[in-house]
């Protein structure tokens, strides 16, 4: 997968409003800019960081990360992944920054899309996080982490159409998750009824932020999650991308 995150001054002014999360902060900017790029030291650090972030240490993630913008501060991973540290560390407002701008950056990459979905589902904004995560889905629709991820925005929205149905099916065919496949045809089920029922959505779906290294895919964890980067490549699984 690919390990870059992206940087760009594009406003968040979408986020503003927002009841829960830490969304309203000031004018944030990751590193200043720095005219003489050096895209192999920032494609190096990038690497660095996913394996800090896949153990855990986002604080240092964080300064590994800002090392590899600072000498390439157009390295698209590295965006997404510090939106990935950020995300883990409930900073939605940063998170969301990072991603967006990797969405600039990446223009054809689904994993930035899908962690602003995320990110938005997880402050309560569920249209906007249907929103993006389609536009992941539209780049890469085979992709059952990011199929988990809109089917169960839809869900908690209680939209339970022919789309949901449909998404529901793929689902239950596509992921090689065995608790994502009984909670998709429990569902199916559950639309089959005559009369509606509540839709609860259990820890095991709900979902999981990641990083990437290089590549552009989602990233394996227990529930459909964000997706990060490591190498230079298109590919994915829920969380962090693996290099």
């Amino acid at each position: 997968m690919r390990g870059w995150i992206v940087y760009l001054a594009v406003p968040v002014l979408f986020l503003g409003g927002c009841q829960r999360g830490d969304l309203r902060e000031p004018e944030y900017r990751t590193v200043a800019q720095d005219p003489n790029r050096d895209t192999e030291t920032a494609r190096r650090e990038n690497g660095r960081a996913f394996a800090l972030i896949e153990a855990g240490n986002l604080n240092e993630a964080e300064k590994v990360l800002k090392k590899a913008l600072e000498a390439d501060l157009f390295h698209g991973p590295a965006h997404n992944n510090l939106g990935v540290v950020y995300q883990r560390q409930k900073m939605y407002y940063k998170a969301a920054w990072e991603f967006q701008y990797a969405t600039k950056l990446m223009p054809f990459s689904p994993e930035p899309r899908n962690n602003l979905g995320l990110v938005y589902e997880r402050v309560g904004r569920l249209k906007e996080a249907e929103s993006w995560y389609d536009q992941a889905i539209s780049l890469q629709p085979d992709n059952p982490e990011m199929i988990g991820n809109l089917v169960r925005v839809r869900l908690r929205e209680g939209i339970r159409d022919e789309k949901t149905y449909r998404l529901l099916e793929e689902l239950a065919l596509k992921t090689i998750r065995p608790e994502w496949a009984e909670w998709a045809r429990e569902q199916l089920a559950v639309m089959q009824e005559p009369e509606e029922t509540a839709v609860e959505i259990p820890s095991k779906v709900k979902p999981e932020s990641g990083g990437m290294k290089e590549q552009t895919r989602s990233h394996p964890s227990p529930e459909p999650g964000v997706s990060g980067t490591k190498r230079e490549e298109v590919d994915k699984q829920d969380g962090m991308e693996q290099p």
